[in-house]
């Protein structure tokens, strides 16, 4: 069996598939192998996928020209105790005054791009607006040392730069650590639609899709797919998108539940 997970926020399409459980009359040998690939296919698509959610949320509250980009560092003697979130606190009263909405992805950082360890800094993308300066406000809500900020530019397609800085630590964070944190009014990702297909099927590039990035994995054991596409056509995509809607695979409890009033 094929597992598919397609997702859909504003212009950005990201499907992935892999294969999952094993086929009546495979030998021991086999069903090891599937179960191998089926791993390695989600740790892939795992790590990919948090750059994806990443780039999701900044792509649905976050405009480039308009918010921010910040760095924050420490002064040697000042204190980390709760800075960070001081001035969130800060910020949100700074911002209540003047009429604008605070929002932020926030992202901690001990390592550089290399791995080598350096002081503790904070990454920072706010939200801001056109024709405001609110450079000065950073830096005086910014008590702990200085703040470095910049407007936030979209330098690849859907922020993939932005999102793959802020998480090149990645790699140094346990299983379960948060990656980042953010406020807790940003608009969340729209809701996947989740098909399983069968073994021989493929993944389709949806109509009205440009596709920027597609990688393909496969073995005699089994096979897992990336892919990212860009909407440029949103009436033809729309009316795939629905059928898709359609098609998708139903909630696990609500087929308890169906197996439920079957009994009764």
């Amino acid at each position: 069996m094929i597992y598919q997970k397609q997702e859909c926020n504003g212009a950005l399409y990201q499907m992935c598939l892999y294969s999952m459980g094993t086929m009546p009359g495979m030998s021991p040998r086999q069903r090891a192998g599937r179960r191998r690939t089926t791993e390695k296919a989600k740790q892939e698509i795992n790590r990919r996928q948090r750059k994806w959610r990443l780039m999701q949320l900044i792509n649905a509250n976050f405009v480039s020209g308009r918010d921010l980009f910040v760095c924050l560092t420490y002064a040697p003697e000042a204190s980390r105790a709760r800075a960070l979130e001081k001035f969130h606190a800060k910020m949100k009263k700074a911002y209540a005054k003047i009429g604008l909405t605070y929002k932020y992805i926030a992202v901690t950082e001990e390592h550089d791009m290399d791995g080598e360890p350096v002081r503790l800094h904070h990454h920072l993308i706010l939200s801001g607006a056109h024709g405001v300066q609110l450079a000065e406000v950073v830096r005086d809500c910014w008590a702990s040392g200085l703040a470095d900020v910049r407007t936030l530019r979209e330098g690849a397609d859907f922020f993939e730069d932005t999102a793959i800085y802020l998480l090149k630590e990645d790699c140094h964070k346990g299983k379960g650590a948060r990656r980042y944190s953010t406020s807790r009014n940003l608009t969340p990702p729209a809701e996947p639609v989740r098909l399983r297909l069968g073994e021989e099927e493929e993944a389709e590039v949806p109509p009205g899709v440009k596709i920027i990035e597609h990688v393909q994995n496969a073995n005699e054991f089994g096979r897992y797919e990336v892919m990212v596409g860009r909407i440029y056509n949103q009436a033809a995509f729309s009316a795939w998108w629905a059928a898709q809607r359609r098609k998708a695979a139903p909630d696990p409890w609500e087929r308890l539940r169906r197996r439920r009033q079957r009994k009764v």
